[in-house]
């Protein structure tokens, strides 16, 4: 999870629409991780990684999260790296190693990047 604008705001907004409609259950939250925007202009992201359940597969989790954040004002670019109001991302489904509908997972960021990486460790 994470946001470079007004990312507190937009956090809990996105949390709490996943709350409130019963298709993902929340189970534990890391702490909330600054870190400086990556390969663009623009405010520090607030970062955290949601351990979760669902009943869904992979794809319907994943367009499920993809429709929390067009809710949340994020729209989709050809350049991944502008702001974002929100970003919900699949970085490990039970623990599975491999390639899902085109993700590796783990995703490989987590060993890159410190702001993924902590919180991940964190909640494991």
């Amino acid at each position: 999870v994470g946001s470079n604008i007004e990312p507190a705001e937009n956090i809990k907004k996105g949390l709490n629409l996943i709350e409130q409609e019963n298709k993902i259950f929340l189970i534990k939250q890391s702490s909330d991780y600054q870190s400086e925007a990556v390969g663009m202009e623009g405010d520090d992201f607030i970062n955290k990684v949601i351990k979760c359940s669902t009943g869904m597969n992979f794809r319907e989790t994943l367009d499920y999260l993809r429709s929390i954040e067009e809710r949340c004002g994020r729209v989709r670019e050809e350049n991944k790296f502008v702001p974002r109001t929100l970003d919900l991302d699949i970085i490990d489904w039970n623990n599975y190693e491999g390639v899902i509908d085109g993700y590796q997972l783990p995703d490989p960021d987590i060993s890159k990047f410190e702001y993924i990486a902590n919180p991940y460790n964190e909640i494991k």
